[in-house]
């Protein structure tokens, strides 16, 4: 897999926007030392889809055709408490 491009986001007690998800082949990897909870921007701790620390997370490849790159697709993500660190990696795209 080529890495076209890669995001690093500090996610927060509120809904933060993860830079990267909306466009198609992202792998997301929790970098920090407590859960992430996703979802959409009204995701909550009690609502979010846990990743819990040093875990890699992606739509897998029939789910993420769907992403269309615009901002509407964009994955949120939500802690407990403080702040932790999301890593966002892009596969580049090859036309053979």
């Amino acid at each position: 897999m080529a890495i076209a491009r890669q995001f690093a986001t500090s996610v927060g007690t509120s809904a933060t926007v993860l830079e990267g998800t909306q466009f198609p082949g992202f792998k997301l990897y929790n970098n920090g030392s407590t859960t992430v909870f996703l979802g959409d921007s009204a995701v909550t701790i009690t609502t979010g889809f846990p990743v819990l620390t040093a875990t890699e997370f992606d739509l897998g490849e029939v789910s993420d055709r769907s992403l269309r790159g615009i901002a509407a697709d964009r994955l949120y993500g939500i802690v407990a408490t403080g702040t932790e660190d999301v890593r966002v990696l892009l596969r580049a795209r090859v036309n053979v």
